[in-house]
């Protein structure tokens, strides 16, 4: 959102809000790579703008692909004052695959990297070598009278690493005096220290049309990368290497979630072993510096704020943050702690980092897709590009594609698919087996069989075994209400006559088919449930509506066959009961302030399913199958796990808030339900206790 600013002759402009309408604002909001406009706004909404009004009487059909083939009065010419500027409020939706080419005066300094002398090999990542900017076409170095440490330590900030070290000059200068030519940008750099990238410093231009116009040396640096990015963790060709058992484990105390891009995300600070947000009170680019370079990346792109990320969950440790930018912790700086009338999870803060370049994204491509945004799988290895079998490919998997490629969040991870092949008709299997957490920096460090096309996919079948993804900029992440649980926890012996349908929908223990129907009862915990989406994007049944299932004992439609699994389990995570709730009925059923629902299944059809940001989905306890048969369980301790979304078939942000763990004790006639928890939260000393 903003006011509307367009470039013409050489200068930046105004529009006049004369005539100023929808049509308009959705072909800007398309310009700028959104899914149209939400709002219009005029009367300089956004506050007054400068230099020259370049437009009135704009008139659009809403079609044109740019502004300035909408009608209007031509350049320049108005009756208006810049009280008058129109602004837009975009969609939050990006339209896929859109990439901003952004023209700036320091665009070069944004282009930096180290170069390895003649006769030492590149090595990713690269942590010393000639610092060189890329201009005109050209990487050109920087002349340099000496090693500074403030200066070092903000152009390793930049290249995505926390410190500098000092380094030998000797090191270097033999092979940079043995190069005939050096081509040179910028001479005598000169930071303080806290500036997140070189361009907020000092610096002067050099004559770049002839060689070795330094009078001094060209500037070397040497970085040192945060504990992830230590070349001691990576084997030949960037693979992660595996931790040795004896090394000691680091505390973190610090995390970044729901990020689509390594370095970004909603930021988390550790406090008495439990996690919590910090508010965006005092939030700006030198908190987020300090952050970045605690997490082990380089210094801040951006500081981020107004929840962009999502809305967090539990206490929220930190606010009014001041930091000078060049403290060690985050807690180092001078701070307030929280006051709930002042600060909420809707002002959770967040930064972007920058990060180490591994290429990685260069090492995999989609084939074939409708928009870049999708594709068939293929991964280069050695040199040759193979496809991906989709044996074993699951969510986790498309999560690291998408992450790799930049492209966001995955929005469907396909099996045995077929797109139309690219430059190459790429038949060749080069990956198998593939097991991936979800958070690795690219595909190729997860686990995996290497290449064995023999056990890849089933002869019989006519389909190609590769696998695809479906990226998206956006992704929902579901959250349970933990207080409800745990205060709705209660037990039920209900007779046998009045679970028929339960029975149908496999809701009661196997023993229960073994009784003599309609006589007796079981004995059933039962309690509620609130499933919030506390993500960005809406959160959809993972069927399309045309593969819902009618029920007729109940009467109506299963959009997912499991939405919630709930288990009994004993003290050593055995399951000794189960249950689960197949999403009958997908909808907002109460929605945060301010937000308006919009999904509602009562209608014909099974009506339009799903959880809109901000909504929840009740479950009454009252509600078939919202309960677990515990008729063959014996008296004794236990623990009570709800995981929504288990199968992980619907894509989020996050997956490591879908699971709530309850202490529950059980004396064969009651039941106490505590420390009701979702295991992300806590450090594993507090998770043991527990």
């Amino acid at each position: 959102e903003g006011r509307v600013e367009i470039y013409h002759g050489g200068e930046w402009g105004t529009i006049c809000d004369d005539d100023w309408n929808i049509e308009a604002a959705n072909v800007v909001c398309r310009m700028l790579g959104y899914d149209g406009a939400w709002e219009y706004l005029h009367s300089g909404k956004f506050g007054p703008g400068e230099g020259d009004i370049l437009m009135d009487n704009v008139q659009c059909t809403g079609d044109e692909s740019i502004i300035s083939s909408c009608q209007f009065n031509g350049w320049k010419n108005h009756d208006c004052s810049h009280h008058e500027d129109a602004g837009v409020k975009c969609n939050k939706i990006r339209l896929p695959g859109f990439h901003r080419n952004l023209q700036t005066g320091d665009e070069g300094l944004d282009f930096i990297r180290l170069k390895p002398p003649r006769g030492h090999r590149k090595r990713l990542p690269q942590l010393d070598g000639y610092v060189e900017f890329y201009h005109q076409k050209k990487w050109r170095k920087v002349c340099s009278t000496g090693w500074d440490l403030n200066t070092a330590s903000v152009i390793c900030g930049q290249l995505g690493f926390p410190r500098a070290k000092a380094i030998k000059l000797a090191y270097f200068l033999t092979r940079a005096r043995a190069r005939k030519k050096h081509y040179y940008w910028l001479s005598n750099i000169t930071c303080i220290g806290t500036e997140n990238k070189v361009s907020q410093c000092k610096f002067q231009n050099v004559d770049i049309s002839a060689y070795n116009t330094c009078p001094g040396e060209p500037l070397i640096t040497r970085c040192i990368p945060g504990p992830k990015y230590a070349r001691g963790n990576f084997k030949k060709g960037g693979k992660r290497r595996k931790h040795r058992k004896h090394s000691p484990q680091r505390q973190e105390t610090i995390r970044l979630k729901v990020g689509s891009a390594e370095g970004e995300g909603r930021l988390e600070v550790m406090r008495s072993g439990r996690w919590g947000t910090v508010c965006h009170r005092g939030w700006n680019l030198w908190a987020a510096n300090v952050a970045c370079r605690e997490l082990g990346f380089g210094t801040a792109k951006r500081e981020i704020i107004n929840s962009y990320f999502g809305a967090g969950h539990g206490p929220i440790w930190l606010t009014d943050l001041n930091c000078r930018g060049n403290e060690t912790q985050l807690s180092d700086c001078q701070h307030g702690y929280i006051s709930t009338s002042e600060c909420n999870h809707e002002h959770d803060a967040g930064v972007a980092c920058y990060v180490p370049q591994f290429n990685a994204n260069q090492r995999i491509r989609l084939v074939g897709g409708r928009n870049p945004m999708e594709g068939r799988v293929e991964v280069k290895i050695r040199k040759r590009w193979g496809a991906v079998c989709s044996n074993d490919w699951t969510m986790k998997e498309a999560m690291v594609v998408c992450r790799q490629l930049g492209l966001g969040f995955a929005l469907h991870s396909l099996k045995d698919v077929y797109f139309f092949p690219g430059t190459e008709n790429i038949t060749e299997i080069a990956m198998t087996g593939i097991h991936c957490k979800g958070d690795e920096l690219a595909l190729q460090f997860c686990p995996s069989d290497g290449r064995s096309l023999s056990v890849c996919g089933d002869p019989h079948r006519s389909s190609t075994p590769f696998a695809g993804v479906i990226c998206t900029e956006l992704s929902p992440d579901l959250m349970q209400d933990i207080p409800l649980l745990q205060q709705s926890l209660h037990l039920e012996d209900r007779p046998l006559h009045n679970l028929y349908c339960a029975s149908e929908e496999g809701c009661l223990s196997p023993s229960a088919a073994k009784m003599d129907w309609p006589y007796g009862s079981r004995r059933l915990l039962r309690f509620s449930t609130r499933v919030w989406n506390r993500g960005r994007a809406d959160f959809r049944p993972a069927r399309s509506q045309d593969q819902w299932i009618w029920h007729q004992c109940h009467g109506h439609y299963h959009s997912m066959a499991e939405f919630t699994h709930y288990d009994i389990l004993d003290l050593n995570f055995t399951k000794v009961a189960e249950g689960h709730k197949a999403s009958f009925c997908l909808e907002d059923s109460e929605c945060s302030p301010g937000v308006s629902p919009r999904f509602d299944c009562d209608q014909p059809g099974g009506g339009v399913q799903g959880i809109a940001v901000g909504c929840a989905d009740n479950y009454q306890y009252n509600i078939d199958c919202q309960w677990i048969d515990i008729s063959d369980i014996t008296a004794g301790n236990y623990l009570i796990r709800i995981r929504v979304n288990p199968g992980t078939l619907v894509a989020e942000s996050d997956f490591g808030n879908n699971e709530v763990i309850c202490n529950l004790q059980y004396d064969g006639s009651r039941v106490w339900a505590w420390n009701c928890h979702i295991p992300d939260d806590f450090d594993p000393e507090i998770l043991i206790r527990y």
